[in-house]
């Protein structure tokens, strides 16, 4: 009996020395990260004064801000998350046949909204998924060779992948990568000649940051 009761201690003793490295329901957090936005895009249908402009395309130059994201778990694996931050800058330049011309300027960042699913480790290490949408806002649009210069704010699937590594008690590093695939209308001006175009984005948005746990 004595050797029963001794091996029960010892085993409450060393639980509770070890620390409780998984999540809980009802647990909240919060992340800031900075960020870098990749941009792979194309322009699909490109017309000025109704004419199609053929060999039309652009390019949007990469960009890093700051970025944040809050977490509230409904189960030890389940969270949601909501992911914001600084808007980045996006120049538009022209391609190929508008080559040389500089078409505007806009702010533009993404408000996603997701479902995550963490992996129980049992370790320091915790990896997650996730899937939701995300709704692309476009701000402070400037005309450059188009004039009253304007992208209409979209939505956009978006898919997430990345770990935390707990570094002290509540306190994580924090690593993911998301992707946020979207198409938005642009319009302006090109002289007298309105125009219209299309442009397709298929941004990744990598982020490295620290998360606290409350």
């Amino acid at each position: 009996m004595a050797f029963f009761l001794l091996s029960v201690a010892a085993s409450l003793a060393n639980a509770q020395s070890e620390p409780d490295y998984n999540y809980s329901r009802g647990d909240w957090v919060i992340g800031l990260n900075a960020t870098r936005i990749l941009t792979d895009e194309d322009l699909r249908s490109p017309s000025a004064g109704g004419a199609p402009l053929p060999n039309a395309n652009l390019s949007i130059n990469n960009d890093t801000t700051v970025s944040f994201d809050v977490s509230y778990f409904l189960s030890n694996q389940l969270a949601f998350n909501v992911f914001g931050g600084i808007p980045a800058s996006a120049d538009l330049q022209g391609e190929e046949s508008l080559s040389g011309l500089f078409l505007g300027q806009t702010d533009y960042g993404p408000v996603i909204l997701s479902l995550q699913y963490h992996v129980l480790t049992g370790s320091k290490f915790s990896p997650y998924f996730g899937a939701g949408v995300g709704r692309i806002f476009f701000l402070n649009e400037k005309d450059r060779a188009l004039t009253d210069f304007d992208v209409e704010d979209t939505w956009a699937p978006a898919v997430q992948a990345g770990f935390r590594w707990r570094i002290h008690n509540n306190w994580s590093a924090n690593f993911d990568v998301r992707y946020a695939p979207f198409k938005a209308d642009v319009t302006g001006n090109l002289g007298p000649a309105p125009v219209e175009a299309e442009v397709e984005v298929d941004p990744t948005i990598v982020s490295i940051g620290v998360a606290y746990r409350f």
